[in-house]
């Protein structure tokens, strides 16, 4: 659906709630919930007559249920739903749900609410995990007695696919729409058999197979099948070719494609994404940036093809000449003349390339850095022989139509990659990107005219196996030189002996030693393993050390696709290293991202892909531009599935690419809801857990205790809590069990306190908040607890902060200039008039407290007039 948000927005009476009579009406207002078009396209997707819907759609317009782009008439004008035709839609749907009641004892059940051809409209009692619906063509029987027939036997089943991400959920007593199931939503729950569920979620589906009615009639409920239907796909052509495209549902086969496969696609990332599939066993000419292979070797006999294409008009003798002078010359180690013009082209063309002799092992080739006349060759090259692997082809606009031809035509093609639709290539099922999900997910369109999702899948799973271990060694920590240690406790002799040699050769590494060692000492083995083959020697020897020992890969030497796996097993002292050292990488070298994100279905992350998500929410602003919408789409939901418990830079990226200037609120306050409704379920170790309590606080009030006030100061960032600082410091003063623990801990309290009233919050969901300013009621309770005990010298030296701000508040009232600080020399300005500051000089500004040192830089004071001496009121 193109906007989720627009149904729903306003409450609904069930007394008002009337159905779409006219069948043209429902088809139009239906397929407009995809998108906007024309009116030929409309009537065209809805199986009706041009007049018939051009008719119909001016009666929609006069009702207020359509909208053109352009004026009435108009050619080429695109329509599109209005808020009542939303309206309209949910009202019909709505109506058609409460005809279904009363809902059925608790089952995985679903319920076919309406039908009309291909598109249908059901009914929900559960969330679902997959995309596609399997429908019986006819109701279940009930059974007959213990161990009797379910009542399914025979049944013929049609597969439907979703056209939105997820349903719609309402309760059906009030007819409002909830964020989400319920979390109580348990179909074995004692309240669902009682009949008090009330819950059902609206979903729209179209057939896969159109060809295929449903024979069901509306406000049936039924199960999915025990037993497995017949495969969605045609088994012949799509579930036994030689490579795994991907899966569309837990009851269906695998996805393997016997014909060639044409993807178009503009963004790296989902085609990144589809090459790692693919390239199994295959001959790859493509954009390798998304994955970790070099492909920077190529053919020598592929310039036969370039020399041909660089030089059209010469003579084939001459041509001859020269594509064996170049061929010496860059195979041999003496200098060889080659035509000024011919070496020109060539380096335009190729650049600093290198090429090989040796062809049958070269796989991969990166066309990155080459110009179209190279691109162009080594297709001609790999297409110019049938006995060639499995060829994956990025095929650009600008291909020669002879080149084209070739391609299509070669036996052992499996995939092509485009920018863009190219009629030659309809021949052929098309992958897209699926508008309506986040990869892995794909949108497959098959020459037969079916219409489903698809799920990449990873090319190398791995499976998790438990780590042992074997011998007494140091840590990693020890090896890596991050803390004192040696050969633990335990160890004979001859492993300290091992290990001490194995740590001599870190980190270079002996390969050939390190295989001597690995069934004896794997310890040993793994410590002095080379970093470029550390990688396959985890594979071997992972079972047989502990987790921590994964802090000694090198990300520079590992596939960065297999990460979320590698991160389900790193502890996380591991992960916050390789966090540190992936930081760096993307910094660097943007176009990692690509190959780090993971191909997993975001609602199904592991903790490892959760973590990654984190990751690439925390550098989003290091990120490419094309791949900003699938860190809202995909990183997201796949973060809040196992947030790690040092989430905060992930939720401040969140914060970011929500809000910015062009930033949709009312988008974004579904988003915030629902990290704050997942933070719930966390200790209060969990960053979220910590700020879920300060955005609770100062949103509803909620009392915090003492845990509570420590975990946010110790943890969140001052800028988010200093706007609190004012009430949270007069509420630990107020008490003697809280006075103790501000007593002993030094929190700069100026900096949090000392704030221009009205600045506003960079906190994430208290952006519209702002800051109180300071209270002088704080100077006279300060006065009154520390004053006593500063004097009889009993105050420890963390107080050192309350110290200053008391200092400084005392000389602000008074009109004196500032004291020297305890903290901070300059501490005492803030809490003066900035017209009265002098100037600071940055070696000046940064000579003390660092949150202090910053609102000096930012020259931020705090003053405001009930401060001075005419406002005491002490």
């Amino acid at each position: 659906m193109s906007d989720d948000l627009q149904i729903g927005v306003s409450s609904v009476d069930s007394a008002n709630l009337k159905r779409i009579r006219s069948a043209h009406r429902r088809r139009l207002l239906d397929r407009l919930t995809d998108g906007g078009a024309t009116v030929s396209i409309l009537a065209r997707d809805s199986g009706l007559r041009i007049p018939h819907a051009s008719a119909e759609l001016r009666r929609m317009r006069n009702d207020g249920l359509v909208s053109s782009d352009q004026v009435a008439g108009a050619r080429g004008a695109r329509l599109h739903l209005t808020q009542s035709g939303w309206e309209a839609i949910r009202s019909d749907e709505l109506a058609r749900a409460m005809e279904a009641l009363p809902l059925p004892t608790p089952s995985y059940r679903c319920c076919l609410l309406a039908r009309d051809g291909a598109n249908l409209l059901f009914g929900l009692l559960a969330p679902i995990d997959s995309p596609l619906i399997l429908i019986p063509d006819r109701p279940a029987r009930a059974p007959i007695g213990e161990g009797g027939s379910t009542g399914r036997e025979g049944v013929s089943w049609a597969w439907a696919a979703l056209r939105e991400r997820s349903p719609r959920w309402f309760d059906l007593r009030t007819l409002e729409m909830l964020p989400e199931p319920p979390s109580s939503h348990d179909p074995e729950s004692i309240s669902a058999y009682a009949g008090e569920n009330h819950t059902l979620g609206i979903v729209r589906a179209r057939l896969v197979d159109a060809d295929r009615p449903v024979a069901l009639a509306p406000g049936i409920w039924f199960e999915a099948p025990t037993q497995r239907p017949d495969t969605p796909l045609p088994e012949a052509s799509h579930h036994r070719g030689n490579w795994v495209l991907g899966n569309c549902h837990e009851q269906s086969p695998e996805i393997r494609p016997k014909d060639p496969v044409c993807a178009v696609m503009e963004e790296r990332l989902p085609r990144s994404m589809l090459l790692r599939t693919a390239r199994a066993n295959a001959l790859v000419i493509a954009d390798l940036g998304g994955l970790d292979a070099g492909g920077h070797e190529y053919p020598i006999s592929c310039l036969d093809h370039w020399i041909q294409r660089a030089h059209p008009r010469l003579i084939p003798s001459e041509r001859k000449r020269r594509l064996n002078s170049l061929r010496e010359r860059l195979t041999s180690t003496r200098r060889v003349r080659t035509e000024e013009s011919t070496w020109r082209r060539f380096r335009k063309d190729w650049g600093e390339s290198t090429f090989s002799t040796e062809e049958r092992g070269l796989r991969m080739f990166d066309t990155r850095g080459l110009g179209a006349t190279a691109v162009t060759s080594l297709i001609e090259w790999a297409v110019g022989e049938e006995e060639r692997p499995p060829l994956v082809l990025e095929i650009s606009d600008g291909l020669p139509d002879d080149v084209l031809t070739a391609v299509i035509s070669h036996p052992s093609l499996r995939l092509t990659l485009s920018h863009s639709t190219r009629s030659s290539l309809a021949i052929f099922d098309e992958l897209t990107v699926d508008p309506l999900r986040p990869l892995p997910w794909l949108r497959l369109r098959t020459r037969g005219g079916r219409d489903l999702p698809v799920r990449l899948v990873d090319p190398v799973p791995m499976s998790p196996e438990s780590i042992v271990d074997s011998e007494e060694a140091p840590s990693p920590w020890a090896v890596l030189g991050l803390e004192v240690g040696g050969a633990g406790a335990g160890t004979t002799a001859d492993d300290s002996s091992m290990i001490g040699s194995a740590i001599a050769q870190f980190p270079e590494g002996n390969e050939d030693w390190s295989n001597m060692m690995e069934a004896s000492y794997p310890v040993a083995a793994w410590i002095a393993s080379p970093p470029r083959t550390r990688w396959h020697r985890w594979q071997r020897l992972r079972s047989r050390l502990d987790a921590e020992w994964i802090a000694l890969l090198d990300l520079d030497f590992i596939p960065l696709e297999r990460l979320a796996e590698i991160a389900d097993e790193a502890p996380v002292s591991v992960l916050e290293m390789f966090a540190e050292k992936l930081r760096a990488m993307l910094r660097d070298d943007p176009e990692i991202a690509l190959r780090t994100r993971p191909a997993t279905d975001p609602s199904q992350a592991t903790e490892g892909a959760s973590w990654v998500a984190a990751q690439l929410l925390s550098n989003a602003a290091w990120l490419p531009d094309d791949m900003q919408d699938d860190l809202i789409r995909w990183a997201l939901e796949a973060w809040l599935v196992h947030p790690p418990a040092d989430s905060l830079a992930a939720l401040q990226a969140v914060d970011w690419i929500h809000g910015g200037e062009s930033a949709d609120a009312i988008g974004y306050a579904p988003v915030l809801q629902g990290v704050l409704r997942r933070s719930t379920g966390f200790e209060l170790d969990h960053d979220l857990k910590i700020w879920s309590l300060l955005v609770e606080r100062i949103r509803d009030g909620k009392k915090l205790d003492i845990e509570g006030v420590e975990a946010i100061v110790e943890n969140l960032p001052l800028d988010w809590w200093a706007l609190l600082a004012p009430e949270l410091l007069t509420n630990l003063l107020a008490e003697d069990g809280s006075l103790e623990w501000l007593l002993e801990n030094p929190i700069p309290w100026a900096a949090a306190v000392l704030r221009p009233q009205g600045e506003a919050s960079s906190a994430p969901g208290l952006r519209d908040r702002v800051h109180p300013g300071c209270s002088p009621d704080i100077r006279n309770t300060l006065a009154r607890r520390l004053r006593a005990r500063y004097e009889r010298g009993t105050l420890p030296e963390a107080t050192a902060p309350l110290l200053d701000l008391l200092d400084s508040l005392d000389r602000a009232i008074e009109g004196g200039s500032p004291a020297t600080g305890r903290t901070h020399p300059l501490v005492g300005w803030l809490a003066q008039p900035i017209e009265k500051w002098p100037p600071l000089s940055t070696e000046m500004a940064m000579s003390g407290e660092p949150h202090i040192s910053e609102r000096l830089i930012l020259r931020s004071s705090g003053w405001h007039q009930d401060l001075s001496r005419d406002h005491r009121t002490f």
